[in-house]
């Protein structure tokens, strides 16, 4: 796992040297001091200024953004998402408003394919930004041994399936996420970016709103897998609204964590495997969390301009326009010294230089 980034090396590697240069003088002055009492106290000292200063610094690391949340994706270990995590990346590089030069971590997951060669080649691509950025690798264990129901939708692969459950539910209970207690996560795929910028810290705005969730979109899918469930828990067998668009959410965690309906819910999924046995969209899932729990507080948010390959929504625009433009796949491959977006609703492709952000 890679944690450091390189406003810390920098600054530990200050620390260190400041620390060699205290113990320095301290050796020096044993030869002016009689008293050995007062040597101790000089050496602790030392010791604690240069301990407290490197403390100091870790905690302002940690403060450094008004709300804990953290970026989080899902990659596969292929060149196209290697250059597409990229693109990701600096999109919100980008277009994410910082704070004091700060963004927000990113958590990148990833299965037992990806390399140590994919691992630096994203690093080296994003971390010659100005500004800083924490990036952290966590595997995932994709295999399986369910087998797919006959009956089931048999075009969405288990590999598909594993990855519904995982915005549904693996991703809130993974260590990396429990560990660090986030307060809100957000998630942004590979192929998803921003197209413009935003004009407000999401995860603050989330925050000083008393919000529980966010989303951009909804789009239509069959929930006839769950019906029952969602029958048990709404006595009906539809969802007002349709699925959340999700490849682009915010949550508050603590809201997932303690919704009792949201919990009875999800592990009524996850029970004897039965999202994996049968197809359910991760989007409809969380669709269906929003209208179980009659206190959650949650808002469809249009003034974020963003895209999720060819599914694209300006800031301001309702619903996603479909543009297909056979280019942009070229161009990610530029993904290292380039941004490349789809732009307003007609997806003009846009490339933006980003060597010097």
């Amino acid at each position: 796992m890679w944690l450091f980034n390189k406003y810390q090396r920098r600054n530990f590697q200050a620390s260190y040297n400041a620390l060699k240069l205290y113990l320095k003088n301290a050796i020096r002055a044993l030869k002016y001091l009689r008293r050995r009492r007062k040597l101790i106290v000089i050496v602790v000292v030392l010791i604690y200024v240069a301990t407290f200063g490197y403390t100091n610094l870790f905690i302002r690391e940690n403060q450094a953004t008004p709300t804990r949340g953290v970026i989080v994706t899902l990659i596969r270990s292929t060149n196209r998402s290697i250059f597409l995590t990229i693109n990701m990346i600096h999109s919100i590089i980008q277009f994410y408003p910082t704070n004091n030069g700060y963004l927000y971590p990113f958590i990148i997951f990833h299965d037992e394919n990806f390399t140590s060669i994919m691992r630096k080649q994203i690093l080296s691509c994003v971390l010659r930004t100005k500004k800083q950025l924490q990036i952290s690798f966590e595997l995932l264990n994709f295999e399986t041994k369910v087998k797919v129901d006959p009956g089931s939708r048999l075009e969405k692969p288990i590999g598909y399936r594993l990855m519904c459950r995982f915005w549904t539910y693996d991703v809130f209970y993974h260590p990396a996420i429990i560990r660090r207690k986030y307060e809100y996560l957000m998630r942004m795929d590979d192929d998803s970016y921003f197209m413009d910028h935003i004009k407000m810290d999401i995860f603050n705005y989330t925050y000083n709103a008393k919000l529980d969730y966010i989303y951009r979109c909804v789009y239509y899918e069959s929930i006839a897998p769950m019906v029952s469930i969602v029958h048990r828990l709404l006595n009906k067998t539809n969802l007002q609204n349709g699925c959340i668009y999700n490849n682009f959410f915010v949550i508050r965690l603590k809201w997932f964590y303690e919704s009792k309906q949201v919990q009875t819910f999800v592990r009524e999924l996850i029970r004897d495997d039965f999202m994996l046995r049968q197809y359910i969209g991760d989007g409809c899932a969380h669709a269906a969390m929003l209208e179980i729990d009659k206190q959650v507080k949650a808002q469809f948010l249009t003034n974020i301009s963003y895209g999720h390959n060819f599914h694209l929504m300006p800031s301001g625009h309702v619903f996603w326009a479909f543009r297909a433009e056979t280019k942009f796949y070229e161009e990610i491959k530029n993904a290292c010294h380039q941004l490349t977006v789809l732009r307003s609703s007609k997806g003009i492709l846009t490339r933006i230089n980003v060597t010097a952000t």
